[in-house]
């Protein structure tokens, strides 16, 4: 074969690989196929963040807001360490995630908390905000909820998800970047109620540690009309992470 003919064969190959792998996305036509795909995308071995946490009680009022520092470890889909490291108020306080299981450890008691149950609900202790310790767990969607698609427009998806397991939510609708894989909106409903209750934005899409992530992250309560903002500065990813921050038998030391 001539060396013109090999290069068009070369090109034509690559060609329908292309096309292959566009329509691998864009034909999903089932809502498991699709989360599936996201989790995949997002999915690491490891990560490290350095990140803002930015609460504020009335979120119309952007000059009352409570600051904080935190540094994020995980390991998989399965495992979490958050430490809040400013203020001096609250230096150390941590928040471990293992699956389904969570545990709090505040420094200036010494004081281990298991949550469990109804208590998930809840926000971070010492802390408050609009993220509660269930939104801080940790597991893909794929494990945590069940889909179906409500909307198949040209450039997102929009599915929604009922809980697989105990939750404080009856219901979430998940946007999705069809080019990214990335959500780009969460809406979460409550048992009972038809109004939207809390409302997750993910905005600010940058590529850090090799990898495009929404670096502005803000919850939305529209009950209590208050917003947690959360403004990742560094991040790491598939980096050797030791043992003992995922060793909830160390809080109790």
């Amino acid at each position: 074969m001539k060396t013109i003919d090999k290069l068009l064969v070369s090109l034509a190959l690559g060609l329908l690989l292309l096309l292959g792998a566009a329509f691998h996305v864009e034909g999903q036509n089932d809502a498991p196929s699709i989360i599936r795909l996201v989790d995949e995308k997002n999915r690491v071995d490891s990560s490290r963040m350095e990140l803002t946490m930015l609460v504020y009680p009335y979120a119309g009022n952007e000059k009352d807001v409570r600051e904080y520092q935190v540094q994020s470890l995980a390991r998989g889909e399965e495992s979490s360490h958050m430490v809040f490291v400013n203020p001096r108020s609250i230096k150390g306080l941590s928040i471990l995630s293992i699956d389904e299981d969570q545990w709090v450890f505040f420094p200036s008691t010494g004081r281990v908390r298991k949550i469990a149950g109804k208590s998930k609900e809840k926000s971070v202790e010492g802390v408050g905000g609009d993220f509660s310790y269930e939104d801080l767990g940790g597991g893909s969607w794929e494990q945590k909820y069940a889909f179906a698609i409500l909307a198949d427009r040209r450039d997102e998806w929009v599915l929604s998800g009922t809980p697989l397991e105990e939750s404080a939510y009856s219901r979430i609708e998940i946007t999705i970047d069809k080019k990214r894989l990335l959500a780009t909106r969460v809406d979460y409903y409550k048992e009972g109620r038809s109004e939207l209750y809390k409302q997750l934005v993910m905005s600010e899409v940058k590529n850090m540690g090799g990898r495009e992530i929404p670096t502005r992250i803000e919850m939305r309560n529209l009950e209590s009309r208050s917003k947690t903002v959360v403004i990742t500065h560094s991040a790491a990813y598939d980096v050797p992470i030791d043992e003992k921050y995922f060793n909830p038998t160390r809080f109790y030391r």
